[in-house]
């Protein structure tokens, strides 16, 4: 014969209660600027969450690599990042590059008769 399931849950597991490091860091460094590796590690395992040195690096470069790919796009294009952010948002609306031209091209055609 079978068992039966417990109606009741267990309790929730360590692995259902991790933290999200990579937050956890970005979140420090909003506050801490001038933070080194070192001393955000040891700040957040103050707070429970185990990191070492060289996690918090990798994640401080990731984050550097990004911003200068979008200062890169925005000097280069004469694009400011308000503009950025509203063509990443229809594009999002769209879902894809081809769709988001369409809607574009839809606007211009009625901007055309409005004016």
């Amino acid at each position: 014969m079978a068992k039966k399931r417990s109606a009741t849950k267990p309790e929730a597991t360590k692995s259902e209660q991790q933290v999200n490091k990579t937050k956890a860091v970005r979140d420090y460094l909003k506050t801490h600027r001038k933070a080194t590796n070192i001393e955000i590690a040891e700040a957040l395992g103050k707070q429970g969450i185990d990191i070492s040195p060289n996690y918090v690096g990798n994640i401080k470069a990731t984050s550097k690599k990004k911003r200068r790919a979008v200062k890169k796009v925005v000097a280069k294009s004469g694009v400011g990042i308000p503009e950025l952010k509203a063509a990443f948002a229809l594009l999002k609306a769209c879902g894809s590059v081809g769709a988001a031209k369409e809607a574009l091209a839809a606007a211009e055609e009625i901007r055309s008769m409005v004016q």
